[in-house]
């Protein structure tokens, strides 16, 4: 019999939609799984003298299913794309001496050779580092708001005014993703090792992304997939052994929960007692007389909806829950080794609150259920920025 500890599940991206390609499939980090293949029968409604009944006939069937994961550096980084529809940006690379100062009145880094917008957009964090003022106090994670040639206005602003210092040399880095309309599917495949047996699943496009933050516990999310069709067989199909996945540490909401924003304040550190983002494709299978399974996979509109649940301190947000008045939120992750993510809700509005005292001796919590609508300025509604350490 096979154990589920011996189990395997990797991964391979498709050019074309449900055709798996010649390559080695790569190992996924999954807590859970529940990919499968669900066939629709259709018993035979022929009338029988005897009662019985004559034939079941297969008439549908879609490959589906989800996994769980814990959030790990790199680890899921196609599939966070794939969710969004899009694909990571060209990986912002600044490297240079005795260049670069920063402002704290001008809430800017200004430059005399380096163009900023040669692949800094508005909108997106950078981490800074080689500053050595006040022990690099100006060095961090900054969100850029606008972008000329030689200055980069960023949120919050430097801590002081640092000048370029000979042999000092200023790096930038980061990565950017914003939800698209670029659809990306895998072929999955569940390795039962101790038994031999391999079961793939082709054209799988994810349908939903789901991120949560809470009190005390590692950072948990899970990906929900609609593909195509399902086979059993005795070998995988990608080519040679599966590449192994990203070793960086799973993170938890303890130590490695850099800040979290809302309206562009830092919520205090107790502030916070949990958060959830969900992103939903709306996908739909398309199936068509003459196959048994889905045909094509319709796509429908980018949804992020969550929760994020607060110790109650004051009414501000609940004012706002009131007046339905525009905010937005964000939140910065890091492993031990410093690399890392900050999920961006640009555009955010409350759609149910409540604040409940409930009996003796408990928190105050005020829960709060949110949609994220596309920012005009940024044109997307949920954006990803990576750092690598």
């Amino acid at each position: 019999m096979a154990d589920s500890s011996r189990a395997q599940l990797t991964y391979l991206a498709e050019s074309t939609w449900g055709v798996t390609p010649a390559a080695a499939m790569t190992q996924v980090r999954y807590t859970n799984e529940r990919l499968g293949y669900q066939i629709t029968n259709t018993s035979s409604r022929e009338v029988r003298s005897d009662r019985q009944v004559s034939d079941l006939v297969q008439t549908g069937a879609q490959a589906s299913g989800s996994f769980d994961v814990e959030l790990s550096y790199a680890a899921h980084d196609p599939f966070l794309a794939s969710a969004l529809f899009s694909s990571w940006g060209t990986p912002v690379a600044i490297s240079i001496a005795n260049d670069i100062a920063s402002s704290n009145a001008g809430s800017s880094f200004t430059s005399t050779t380096t163009d900023f917008t040669a692949g800094i957009v508005a909108g997106q964090w950078i981490k800074v580092g080689g500053f050595t003022t006040n022990s690099g106090e100006n060095n961090g994670y900054y969100q850029v708001t606008s972008v000329a040639t030689n200055t980069l206005g960023v949120s919050p602003a430097p801590a002081s005014d640092e000048a370029i210092g000979v042999g000092k040399t200023i790096t930038m880095a980061g990565t950017i993703l914003r939800n698209g309309v670029t659809e990306t599917s895998f072929t999955m495949e569940k390795a039962f090792t101790d038994v031999g047996t391999f079961i793939a699943f082709t054209g799988m496009v994810p349908s939903s992304l789901n991120l949560n933050i809470e009190t005390g516990s590692i950072l948990t999310g899970s990906l929900n997939f609609m593909g195509k069709s399902g086979a059993l067989g005795v070998a995988t199909v990608g080519t040679g052994a599966a590449i192994t996945a990203p070793v960086n540490e799973v993170m938890n909401a303890v130590n490695n929960v850099g800040e979290v924003r809302e309206n562009g304040a830092v919520l205090s550190q107790a502030a916070l007692r949990s958060l959830s983002v969900s992103v939903e494709n709306g996908l739909r299978g398309i199936q068509a007389v003459g196959s048994l399974g889905n045909v094509d996979i319709g796509t429908g509109r980018c949804t992020v909806t969550g929760q994020v649940s607060i110790y109650f301190s004051d009414g501000a947000l609940y004012q706002k829950y009131l007046d339905g008045t525009m905010t937005s939120l964000s939140f910065r992750v890091n492993d031990p080794a410093g690399n890392g993510y900050v999920v961006s809700l640009p555009r955010v509005k409350l759609t149910q609150g409540s604040v409940f005292a409930g009996g003796n001796d408990q928190d105050v919590l005020a829960d709060f259920q949110y949609q994220a609508v596309r920012d005009p300025a940024l044109d997307c509604t949920i954006q990803i920025d990576r750092f690598a350490a």
